[in-house]
């Protein structure tokens, strides 16, 4: 698995979590939902703020979020 899949897998992980739909989340971060959905479905890879954005607010490492480490 590369990176842009764990950070895809993750993230859907992340939200699912949380009970939150594609919409919610992606209105609490300010982005687009169709940007959310490519980023679950590996058609697209986030830049480094939007991916330290996800970060934040799932209180986890980009480190986690990439498959760098398994700890949150």
């Amino acid at each position: 698995m590369n990176y842009n899949e764990v950070f895809a897998k993750r993230i859907r992980e992340l939200r699912e979590s949380k009970g939150l739909g594609v919409r919610q989340l992606a209105a609490e971060l300010n982005i687009g939902h169709s940007s959310l959905s490519q980023y679950e479905n590996c058609k697209r890879v986030p830049d480094i703020i939007t991916a330290k954005l996800f970060a934040d607010y799932f209180g986890v490492t980009t480190d986690y979020l990439i498959g760098l480490t398994d700890e949150k």
